[in-house]
């Protein structure tokens, strides 16, 4: 099986995220603001980088896309990095206990207003 050599440095980089997602959740507790944002950018990178890794297998062996493995990889890794900030979002308003339906409607409101920058109107792909 071949493997590009900067997936290497993504999974590299997945672990890391991983072992800061671990040192947030069993040695720090949320108690101040500052904790809570280390949790929230750990869970961040951690999903992006277990969704953009899981999602570059799925896309080159399941659905055999062929071409460039760096586009396929930067296709998922945007795809996947918009899926986790809206988990991060969820996150970030239990955390802080924003938890109101005109904060839930304002967020859902950035989220979709993202996602179509970042898939409709944007700028294209080089």
């Amino acid at each position: 099986m071949y493997m590009p050599k900067f997936l290497y440095t993504a999974i590299f980089l997945f672990v890391l995220s991983s072992a800061s997602l671990a040192y947030s959740l069993f040695v720090l507790k949320p108690s101040n603001y500052t904790y809570i944002f280390i949790f929230l950018v750990s869970l961040f990178l951690f999903f992006t980088g277990l969704f953009s890794t899981t999602g570059f297998f799925l896309a080159t062996k399941t659905f055999s896309k062929e071409g460039d493995p760096r586009g396929i990889f930067r296709s998922v890794l945007k795809i996947s990095a918009y899926t986790s900030f809206g988990i991060v979002i969820f996150f970030f308003l239990r955390g802080f206990k924003l938890v109101s339906l005109f904060n839930i409607f304002l967020s859902l409101a950035f989220y979709l207003a993202l996602g179509y920058q970042l898939f409709v109107y944007g700028r294209k792909e080089r």
